[in-house]
């Protein structure tokens, strides 16, 4: 049954594609290697056969490289024209083709760069006027997953091109996979939409017992191809985000017809799903070079995080880069830094990209703020990086933009990671600590605004993708404690706790600048209410002052206050005024003021210009460097319409205020941090909090408007996945800076219409 499955399905493929398995004329034969070296499954290479576009590394049709010496060389027979190249092979490695005469001196004939998305990709060139003998291939892994299923070249470039190459499906293929979740996600949407409460339908019986059986075919086949790959996950949150959406909804505008507790338990399996995602189904999602394993732990982020934290006062924040440098030249290379001299690394000073022998002046000096107990030290934790994560992943990291946390986050982490050693053991338990943050959330979100509400933000937040897969939180330390603690703070409000909500409030924006938002837009209510109170004085309706009013936002006050002057105090007086915040300040302005690839917002969207791609540039033969200058002159020129959309953002915010609860402006004020920030891309995580607005719960009931701003929400999650159909990162970034904005516009409109329905929902 299996092979007849894949059969038919295989045949239908063929049938869509086109691929024929017959050979063009100009296609050279490749008979078996005349030399190969740690290559596995060599013959893969040559049968004609490629996998599905976007199929695992590992594949069936897939030959294995192993180790950056593995190579394949092809006797041609006779010196021939090589004019064209088809490759198929793993999305983030680069394929090398040599040629030569004699077999002894190769030269390049061109490279297949590395590609997006993941999985096994296709590429090609035409025009190569290079003839050979022998042809060799070799790869540069950009992980330790290097794999390609189908070499051909080409005498002359075929009228077709590129190829159509036959296409092997495999049962274990991560396509099934892909298209059983799409099958599970449509049936179970079909169910939640169909069925009715208060009648036995056959078909609303069936679509619900075929959600079963898709459900558990789906999970057959993810499991036959476990661990996943990023193609999987990212449909798997898709199909939470869009089943979740249709719950919310069938509750929300038909409540007296759908079977709560049938769409609840439906929504916390979407939920229970999606948080998996997040944490790759359980396998570990990076690769411990050293010991030749997979490992939990997020050692691009806590290799900059934890130097950063352990020695700051060495360090400050501008030191990390320069000393990992060094302290890898002492270690690896005897102190030379010769051997790396032009590798780049991010200058922290103006975040300008410099190479090493450009810095090597500041790198020797750097050595000079530690004691000699501290370096050895030092060098000790740093090496646990460049073995674990190999020393190009560790010299390629200099590229990041090094902490950017505050000096009150450096404070609460300074006390876990003060005097501890850099080991696996130590970032495991470190990393525990988000997950218990997050758990908290939930707990406190339930019992303030209910089980529905709670969920929704668990499937928002593990069904997000902007992160991007390999570069979640998932193995990091404290990176959501700012986020919790403004959803915290928001549940405070919704409770009325106005003292506690402004210590919450006031430690998330003390971590990062962005909750100030939430506290400066709670102003937008109580200056409503007070204009209201006015009125009713003057009119003789109410003898009570009108500035009793002001008493919530005093006691948030109060407490924002006295967590600042805590925090504030302890953090200035334990690493100097000047040199944690004064030089925090500094580094953020850079921060926001340098286009980057993967930030997410108005200014982005913006300062978009096509003709600026990076992949443009090089086409045009210009300095692909040239982006940054030439997108920050496009900010520069564009600045007015950035102002405009602040503006507009701003009054529809104000305006959304107006008659909400305190907790609904201070989400409100969330929405608009990729509005008047820069945010990079996994700060929008953010917006798992939001369908906190206008949330049932605290005495108020408005199922219907949070059903819409829940499905709003969910459905911007479930429309992420399209950003994986654009090639290149910076393109991806636009599409869901673009989706961002909509979706803030969508939940303000919703938010204004409810605002304009509602008497004034809280009394002092």
């Amino acid at each position: 049954m299996q092979q007849i499955t894949v059969g038919i399905a295989g045949l239908l493929l063929f049938a869509a594609t086109g691929c024929s398995s017959t050979a063009p004329p100009e296609q050279i034969r490749l008979d078996a290697p005349a030399d190969a070296q740690q290559v596995v499954h060599i013959d893969r290479l040559t049968d004609g056969q490629r996998s599905f576009e976007g199929s695992a590394w590992n594949s069936k049709t897939a030959a294995i490289f192993r180790g950056s010496r593995a190579y394949v060389i092809f006797d041609l027979g006779e010196v021939t024209p090589i004019e064209a190249v088809y490759l198929q092979g793993d999305n983030n490695d680069e394929f090398i083709l040599e040629t030569s005469e004699d077999g002894a001196r190769f030269t390049t004939l061109w490279t297949a760069p590395a590609v997006g998305p993941q999985g096994l990709r296709a590429r090609w060139k035409s025009g190569l006027a290079g003839s050979a003998r022998f042809a060799k291939l070799s790869a540069i892994g950009g992980d330790p997953s290097v794999s390609a299923s189908e070499i051909q070249l080409f005498s002359a470039t075929p009228s077709v091109w590129p190829p159509k190459v036959s296409v092997l499906l495999e049962f274990e293929s991560s396509i099934w996979a892909r298209l059983s979740l799409l099958l599970f996600g449509l049936i179970a949407t079909l169910a939640v939409l169909v069925h009715r409460r208060d009648a036995r339908k056959p078909l609303s019986t069936l679509l619900w017992a075929a959600t079963l059986v898709s459900a558990g075919i789906a999970a057959y086949l993810v499991s036959l191809i476990w661990p996943v790959e990023a193609t999987v996950i990212n449909v798997s949150r898709g199909v939470c985000g869009a089943v979740a959406c249709a719950v919310v909804l069938r509750l929300g505008l038909r409540p007296e017809h759908a079977r709560q507790g049938l769409l609840t338990g439906l929504l916390a399996a979407m939920a229970f799903m999606s948080i998996l995602t997040f944490y790759n189904l359980g396998h570990p999602q990076f690769h411990d070079v050293e010991a030749r394993k997979p490992t939990f732990v997020h050692t691009w982020d806590t290799r900059v995080y934890f130097p950063f934290v352990k020695y700051f006062d060495e360090l400050g924040y501008d030191g990390v880069y320069l000393a990992s440098v060094k302290a890898y030249a002492d270690d690896k290379l005897d102190g030379s830094l010769d051997p790396i001299e032009g590798t780049q690394l991010r200058d922290l000073r103006d975040y300008e990209m410099r190479s090493v022998s450009e810095v090597a002046e500041e790198i020797h000096a750097v050595k000079d703020r530690f004691s000699p107990e501290r370096w050895a030290e030092f060098k000790q934790d740093m090496s646990y990086f460049w073995k674990t994560m190999g020393s190009g992943a560790y010299l390629n990291s200099l590229r990041d933009h090094g902490g950017n946390a505050t000096p009150a986050w450096l404070l609460v982490a300074h006390a876990i990671y003060g005097s501890a050693e850099a080991s696996e053991a130590t970032f495991l338990w470190g990393a525990l600590l988000d997950p218990l943050l997050l758990l908290l959330f939930f707990v406190v979100a339930w019992r303030t605004f209910g089980l529905r509400t709670a969920l929704v933000c668990m499937v928002a937040y593990g069904a997000t993708t902007i992160y991007q897969f390999g570069s979640n939180w998932g193995g990091s330390t404290l990176r959501n404690d700012w986020m919790v603690l403004l959803g915290l703070g928001v549940c405070a409000l919704a409770s009325r706790r106005w003292f506690l909500s402004g210590l919450l409030l006031g430690w998330g924006a003390m971590i990062r600048a962005f909750p100030v938002l939430a506290l400066v837009f709670l102003a937008a209510p109580i200056a409503w209410r007070l204009l209201a109170a006015v009125r009713r004085r003057r009119a003789g309706r109410d003898d009570a002052s009108p500035f009793v009013q002001l008493l919530p936002l005093a006691k948030v006050g109060a407490g924002v206050f006295i967590v600042v002057m805590v925090l504030g105090g302890l953090s200035a007086s334990r690493f100097g005024i000047e040199r944690s915040w004064g030089a925090w300040s500094q580094k953020i302005s850079m921060h926001a003021n340098k286009p980057n690839v993967n930030h997410i917002g108005i200014i982005a969207s913006v300062s978009y210009e096509p003709d600026n791609l990076w992949h443009n540039l090089r086409a045009r033969g210009e300095d692909p460097e040239q982006w940054g200058p030439l997108t920050a002159q496009t900010m520069k020129d564009r600045r007015w319409i950035t102002i405009a959309g602040m503006l507009l953002y701003t009054l529809l915010g104000i305006v959304a205020c107006r008659r909400l609860r305190l907790a609904d402006a201070a989400v409100i004020g969330t929405l608009m941090i990729p509005i008047y920030f820069y945010p990079a891309n996994y700060y929008l995580h953010i917006l798992f909090i939001w369908p906190l607005l206008l949330a049932p719960g605290a005495g108020l009931d408005r199922s219907r408007d949070w059903s819409l701003i829940a499905a709003a929400v969910l459905g911007f999650c479930a429309l992420q996945w399209f950003g994986w159909r654009i090639p290149g990162n910076y393109g991806q970034f636009i599409l869901w800076s673009g989706m961002f904005l909509g979706l803030i516009a969508i939940l303000l409109v919703i938010a204004i219409h409810a605002s304009k329905r509602a008497a004034i929902s809280e009394t002092v």
